[in-house]
């Protein structure tokens, strides 16, 4: 992609292409990006015209260091610029995930494909205008249409069952917190640490911002609170860093 964006300059494609706009002969400009999110931040403060960027997004590549599917896509949010998904399944290898994977997605829908959950993970990302599924056959065609025809967007539970997919696959930044709430038994603040990481973890596991924001303006006793006494490590039965994720918590949330 580096390699391709001086030929693109040096033939002068972004003209060509905003030319061909002007005259009406395109309707809308955009680009398929396939590099990393400095480079795409570059090129969309140089080309403010641009519309939309296709990249590629899955839960196997969120956090995968070479794609970077996530911070390609809150580059793409910070612009207002709508994203075209592609590889939503990975090459078709989401349809066919780990043994563990695909139990965890039939033990709560036992009728949906786990393509299905795939798709309808990038499908319920913020600023999405399309999503490529790159259908082979008229079989994946029907499924696609019988949970697409009349899209639901995954709920919370939904979105935890892809977070349990995300660390099964070993590939995960959310907060591995079960929800025992062994750590608020004895938090002076009285903080509601579950509800904050689950919060924080529609973010961190699906990019779901202002979903997150929301449901912690819903908390009462929140990550601002904390005096970092972590009385709350002690007992956490995952040894999460409790004090410094509700930090981060506060930093992005608030």
């Amino acid at each position: 992609m580096d390699n391709n964006v001086g030929r693109y300059e040096r033939y002068r494609l972004w003209d060509y292409v905003r030319e061909l706009k002007e005259k009406g002969l395109v309707r809308h400009i955009g680009f398929s990006f396939h590099s990393g999110p400095e480079l795409l931040e570059k090129l969309l403060q140089e080309h403010p015209k641009v519309e939309f960027v296709q990249l590629q997004i899955n839960y196997r590549d969120w956090e995968d260091p070479s794609v970077r599917s996530r911070a390609n896509y809150e580059v793409a949010r910070k612009y207002g610029k709508p994203v075209v998904v592609m590889e939503p399944v990975k090459g078709g290898s989401l349809a066919k995930p780990p043994q563990e994977v695909k139990d965890l997605f039939t033990a709560y829908h036992p009728e949906m494909s786990p393509a299905s959950w795939a798709i309808r993970y990038v499908a319920s990302l913020e600023g999405i205008l399309a999503v490529l599924s790159g259908m082979s056959n008229q079989e994946q065609m029907r499924d696609n249409l019988s949970y697409m025809a009349s899209f639901t967007p995954l709920n919370e539970e939904e979105q935890h069952i892809i977070h349990e997919a995300q660390r099964i696959l070993g590939n995960s930044r959310t907060i591995p917190c079960t929800a025992c709430s062994y750590c608020t038994k004895g938090c002076p603040q009285q903080i509601a640490i579950p509800e904050v990481f689950r919060a924080m973890n529609l973010y961190l596991g699906s990019g779901q911002k202002e979903q997150a924001r929301e449901a912690y303006r819903a908390i009462s006793n929140k990550a601002d609170l904390c005096i970092a006494c972590k009385q709350c490590e002690a007992v956490c039965p995952q040894h999460i860093r409790i004090a410094d994720r509700l930090r981060e918590a506060k930093e992005v949330l608030e």
